[in-house]
C-alpha cells in the first residue's frame, strides 16, 4: 500500500468490483481497449476483469474513502522485461489529478516489485492529453500511433502507445517529489 495526503494506493479487493464495474460502465470508459463498448454483465465481470491481468491496484481518495480509479498490470513478458498497464478513472474524478497521482504510485510499485524495464499503455486520443504533462517532463514517451486500430462507435480509431521506462522513472524529478509526498505521510 502507498499513501499520500490525497490517495491510498492498494491491491483490489473483491468488495471493490462493483465500484470498478461502475467506473467501466461510464460510456467513455466502456469504449476503451478491453471491451470496445461490450462490457459484460456484472455476473461475468470478474473473469473479464482478470483476463491476462497479473495485478489490479485501486486508487482510493483519502477524503472520500471511495475508489476513484484503478490500474491494471497485464500482458507481462518477463523475457522482454515489459508489461502493459491500463488506467481507469471514475468520470466524476477526471481532471482532479487523483488517478494520475495513482499512476505515480503505480510506477513506483510496478518498478519496485516487478523485473520490468518498460511499462506500456494504449491510449485513445481523448486520453493522450492526460499523459502529455509526463511526456513533456520525460517520464513517459509517445512511442507511436496505431492508425485506425480499433472500431469505436462504428468508426476506425487511432490508438496511441505510451511508454514509461524504469530508467526514466527512477531518475525523474517527479519520482523524487512523489516520494517526498509519501514520506510526509509516514
Amino acid at each position: 500500500m502507498i499513501t499520500t495526503s490525497r490517495i491510498v494506493f492498494r491491491p483490489v479487493l473483491p468488495a471493490d468490483y462493483p465500484r470498478l464495474y461502475e467506473i467501466e460502465s461510464d460510456p467513455t470508459t466502456a469504449m476503451t481497449w478491453r471491451y470496445h463498448g461490450n462490457l459484460p454483465p456484472f455476473a461475468e465481470y470478474e473473469p473479464a476483469l482478470w483476463k491476462q491481468t497479473q495485478q489490479i491496484m485501486v486508487v482510493e481518495g483519502r477524503t472520500s474513502g471511495q475508489v476513484v480509479g484503478y490500474l491494471q498490470l497485464h500482458d507481462v513478458d518477463p523475457r522482454a522485461g515489459s508489461g502493459w498497464f491500463s488506467l481507469y478513472s471514475g468520470p466524476e474524478h477526471r481532471g482532479t489529478g487523483l488517478v494520475m497521482e495513482g499512476l505515480m504510485a503505480y510506477c513506483e510499485w510496478a518498478f519496485g516489485n516487478w523485473p520490468l524495464r518498460w511499462l506500456y499503455a494504449h491510449s485513445f486520443a481523448q486520453n493522450v492529453t492526460e499523459f502529455e504533462h509526463g511526456m513533456r517532463r520525460g517520464e513517459a514517451v509517445r512511442l507511436g500511433v496505431l492508425r485506425e486500430r480499433v472500431v469505436v462507435e462504428g468508426e476506425p480509431t487511432d490508438v496511441h502507445v505510451i511508454g514509461i521506462s524504469r530508467e526514466n522513472w527512477m531518475a525523474s524529478p517527479l519520482r523524487r517529489r512523489f516520494n517526498l509526498l509519501r514520506a510526509r505521510q509516514t
